[in-house]
C-alpha cells in the first residue's frame, strides 16, 4: 500500500502531516483525518465551518496511552494521561491508545475555536483506528448571499477566563441578533471598540467571540463592503489585528486510510 504522504491525489496540505509523522517515528501513518475550525457564533447557538482547521495523522498503540506531537512545536509533546500538557494540548483526553501527528492552523483565541478542531479531529483518529464507526457532523447551513462573516482576530490574549452571559435569540435576522448578542456580553475593551467600528462602517451585525485566551470578535458583512470594514475597525484599535473572511459555506470532517 502507498503511504498516504506519498499519494499525488490527496491535498498537499494532508499529506504534509503524514509526512511529518514518518519522518519522525520512522514509519507510516494508519490514517490521516481533519476537521474544521469552528466558527461559533451566539454562543455556539449557530455554528458555521471554516476551511482552515486541524489535522492528525497517525497509528494505534497497544498500551493504552496517546502519544501527541506538533508540527508546530515537535519538542512540546504530551503522552496521555498525565498532568504535564503544553497548551496546544489542552482539553485533549486519552480515550484510546494512539500516537498522533497534530497541526492546526491558527492559534488557539483566534475566534476559530482551534482547540475544539483539535479535540474533534483527534477523536476522529482515536475512533476509527478502534474500529469504532462515528458520525461526521454537519457544518451550519446559512442563507446570506453576497454576505461574509469577517472574523477578527485582535491578538489579544489574557489569562482571565472570559465568562459568556445567557443569550436568547428572538429574531432570525443574523445581523442584529449579533449585536444583541454583544450588548448582553461583558466585552473586553479591545472587542468593544472592534464592533462598534465595525457597526458604523457598515456592518449588518457584530458581536464578541467568546474563544479563550484570546479576545476576537465577528462581524456580518456585505461583500462589497469588507475593505471599508477592515479599514475601519484597523484604525480604531492600536494593535492591528488578523482577519479571516469566511463565505459561510458547508465543510465537512475528513478521514483518510
Amino acid at each position: 500500500m502507498i503511504d498516504i504522504a506519498d499519494r499525488p491525489e490527496i491535498a498537499p496540505e494532508l499529506r504534509l502531516v503524514p509526512h511529518a509523522f514518518r519522518r519522525t517515528f520512522g514509519r507510516p501513518a494508519a490514517g490521516v483525518w481533519y476537521a474544521p475550525g469552528v466558527l461559533n457564533l451566539l454562543g455556539g447557538a449557530v455554528k458555521v465551518h471554516a476551511k482552515w482547521g486541524a489535522i492528525v495523522a497517525g497509528d494505534q498503540r497497544d498500551d493504552g496511552r496517546l502519544e501527541l506531537v506538533s508540527v508546530n512545536r515537535p519538542t512540546e509533546r504530551a503522552l496521555l494521561p498525565s498532568d504535564d500538557v503544553p497548551a496546544w494540548a489542552a482539553g485533549l483526553q486519552a480515550t484510546g491508545g494512539a500516537t498522533l501527528m497534530c497541526s492546526v492552523d491558527l492559534p488557539q483565541g483566534s475566534g476559530l475555536a482551534a482547540g475544539e478542531a483539535l479535540r474533534t479531529a483527534v477523536g476522529l483518529a482515536l475512533r476509527d483506528l478502534a474500529g469504532s464507526s462515528h458520525e461526521e457532523p454537519e457544518a451550519a447551513e446559512l442563507d446570506l448571499p453576497g454576505q461574509r462573516l469577517l472574523v477578527v482576530d485582535t491578538r489579544i490574549r489574557r489569562p482571565q477566563p472570559q465568562v459568556e452571559r445567557p443569550y436568547v435569540r428572538d429574531t432570525d435576522d443574523l445581523g442584529a441578533a449579533l449585536t444583541a448578542y454583544h450588548s448582553v456580553q461583558d466585552p473586553d475593551p479591545e472587542q468593544d471598540a472592534v464592533v462598534r467600528a465595525a457597526l458604523a462602517a457598515g456592518a449588518r451585525g457584530a458581536s464578541t467571540l467568546v474563544d479563550p485566551p484570546g479576545r476576537p470578535a465577528v462581524a456580518l458583512v456585505d461583500a462589497d463592503l469588507v475593505p471599508a470594514v477592515k479599514k475601519a475597525i484597523t484604525k480604531a484599535v492600536e494593535v492591528p489585528p488578523r482577519y479571516l473572511t469566511i463565505t459561510p459555506a458547508s465543510f465537512k470532517t475528513e478521514a483518510l486510510r
